[in-house]
């Protein structure tokens, strides 16, 4: 509810309170710094109160590369968002001098007192989040911390990427407005699906399998069907998860 709460904040500024270009990205920088931030908080109480093998020897899902030995789950996760935030930062400067290049100065500044404004209750609601979420923290496996990591990660490489495409566009249309309203609705639709129930059954449909059986088989030098990896694949990944979940000693 509150992560909804979090989104809904720069959306509404946009299509309800006429935030400009500037003033709404500067809000989305500061929420995605802001959720990262306090995603690694929960990372390193989790790591402290059930500290687990996969926040010292983290499996990754897919090729079940482990981590360095120097390394914990919650440095990788910091590196990577952080250097994404970094990043994100960086081409929202571009953006803005971008807008001011192509005449559009009304959508490029910034109304720090709205900007302000929005941050702080962007900030009200990812505390009240972690607030709601720390004592229960030390019961949760894992693999929710993973997937919470995953979400956010998901959510900042969204917004990158976007913000990358859009950069373009703008410079070949040269319509801003355009842009920035797609780019609000696609974030915020974003945010939604991740609340959402996730589809993974035990058997993939038989549509699916019959589909997939007709394409020329790469996976397996045996003639394996995809009903059969799909079960492996499903056991590895369980494998994994079991491996992740394993109590880690404590040092004294």
């Amino acid at each position: 509810m509150f992560g909804l709460a979090v989104t809904a904040v720069p959306a509404a500024g946009w299509f309800v309170e006429g935030w400009s270009a500037g003033t709404t990205l500067a809000v989305y920088w500061f929420e995605t710094v802001a959720v990262c931030l306090f995603v690694a908080i929960r990372i390193a109480v989790h790591q402290r109160l059930s500290p687990r093998r996969g926040h010292f020897r983290y499996r990754a899902a897919g090729n079940g590369r482990t981590g360095a030995q120097n390394s914990t789950f919650l440095h990788g996760f910091l590196l990577v968002s952080l250097a994404f935030c970094g990043a994100h930062g960086l081409f929202l400067g571009v953006i803005l001098l971008l807008l001011n290049h192509n005449g559009a100065r009304g959508l490029a500044d910034v109304d720090w007192c709205s900007a302000g404004a929005g941050c702080l209750l962007v900030l009200v609601f990812v505390v009240v989040d972690f607030v709601v979420d720390l004592p229960l923290i030390r019961a949760w496996p894992f693999l929710r911390v993973e997937q919470t990591a995953e979400r956010v990660m998901g959510r900042v490489i969204v917004v990158h990427l976007t913000l990358i495409l859009g950069m373009l566009a703008v410079a070949v249309t040269g319509a801003p407005t355009a842009f920035f309203g797609v780019f609000v609705a696609l974030r915020t639709l974003y945010s939604l699906s991740l609340v959402l129930p996730q589809w993974d059954p035990a058997r993939p449909p038989d549509w699916l399998s019959r589909m997939m059986n007709r394409v020329p088989n790469v996976r397996s030098r045996d003639g394996e069907r995809f009903e059969e990896f799909w079960a492996k694949d499903r056991a590895d990944e369980a494998d994994r998860r079991r491996r992740n979940e394993e109590p880690w000693p404590q040092r004294r």
